[in-house]
């Protein structure tokens, strides 16, 4: 049996997903995607337990899981790599509707997964089979709307919803029964209750915890980050003698002496321009850290090392530009190296 999915859909988002896969991946905020899904917004619960919204061309899918590609901080450290070749975070999200462009008595947006009182009915918004127009869902046929403002938002079905549908999303999981169309359902009294509940953020079962803080970044002393089981990064460079070559040096200016945990060279090409070494060079450590997300990477200073004076600091720091551009949260860095990015990044551009 062959189903038709309206693309407002859950099933019909993702299939135009997979449809638009490669262009998604590759860049999330230049591929102009909007348009497929006709500029409206999707709903998902964040890792923070909020709603939040992103427009099509700004997630894809992992089976049946949706996933925000995204460079917001706040999100960064709950980056899940699914082995792409992007710096992009790749958030787990659970999926929480779509805009269906309609707006309730209270001039509220309605999205699919909101529960809805009209024509003298309650339940819960969605699109049907491969229907354009949104319609509360009911037995063997749905009610759809008219008219904005004929019905009465109580609030959406995301009430008491486990946090397994971070890794395994089940979408039939969210739609709880409600008395007219399920026998033994809840009455209408408690359907509005439970939607009230999580009208303005969902509500979780009790074995919800979100994680609210992360790493400290940067650092101006090496001793104020670096912890047991970090791996502490640093440049290295072939020392060349005419023919001769003299083996690798370490170019870190703090390794504490006593230090005996993991490390990790990164090396600079020596047949490349200096800058474009370093540029090159630490992308390539940046996708591995990134694919590396439960491991924390600690880069040492190099200025002393490599006798950086402070006309060359900015030049030198903008080769990290990628670290700050996608806040790659398990990679500390010093200092100087944020400040100088940042100073360039509000009024060095002009």
């Amino acid at each position: 049996m062959v189903f038709n999915f309206s693309k407002y859909s859950f099933r019909g988002i993702q299939d135009l997903c997979r449809k638009y896969h490669r262009q998604i991946v590759a860049s999330p905020d230049k591929n102009n995607l909007k348009s497929v899904l006709d500029g409206r917004r999707v709903r998902f619960i964040n890792p923070l337990g909020e709603f939040d919204y992103a427009y099509f061309g700004e997630f894809t899918f992992d089976g049946d899981v949706i996933i925000l590609l995204t460079k917001d901080h706040k999100y960064t450290k709950f980056h899940k790599p699914l082995h792409l070749s992007t710096l992009w975070s790749m958030v787990p999200v659970i999926f929480a509707g779509v805009d269906t462009r309609f707006k309730d008595d209270q001039y509220q947006e309605i999205f699919t997964g909101d529960v809805v009182s009209y024509k003298g009915y309650t339940s819960f918004v969605r699109y049907f089979s491969d229907s354009l127009v949104p319609s509360l869902a009911g037995d063997n046929c749905d009610v759809q709307f008219e008219r904005n403002g004929d019905m009465h938002k109580e609030g959406t079905v995301f009430s008491n919803i486990k946090p397994t549908l971070f890794k395994l999303f089940t979408i039939e999981n969210l739609y709880w029964p409600t008395n007219q169309y399920v026998p033994y359902g809840i009455s209408r009294d408690e359907v509005i209750e439970r939607a009230s509940k999580a009208k303005s953020k969902p509500l979780f079962t009790d074995d919800f915890k979100p994680q609210r803080r992360g790493r400290q970044l940067i650092y101006q002393q090496l001793s104020e980050v670096l912890r047991e089981n970090d791996i502490l990064c640093y440049l290295a460079k072939e020392m060349i003698e005419g023919e001769e070559h003299l083996g690798i040096i370490q170019c870190a200016d703090n390794i504490p002496d006593d230090y005996t945990g993991e490390e990790h060279s990164i090396e600079l090409a020596t047949a490349d321009d200096f800058y474009n070494s370093i540029k090159t060079a630490f992308h390539e450590f940046l996708q591995y850290a990134h694919n590396n997300p439960e491991k924390t990477f600690v880069f040492c200073d190099f200025k002393e090392a490599l006798e950086i004076n402070k006309y060359e600091e900015q030049k030198i720091a903008l080769q990290f530009w990628e670290w700050y551009e996608f806040k790659i949260p398990n990679v500390i860095m010093p200092f100087w190296i944020l400040n100088n990015i940042v100073g360039w990044d509000m009024i060095g551009r002009d």
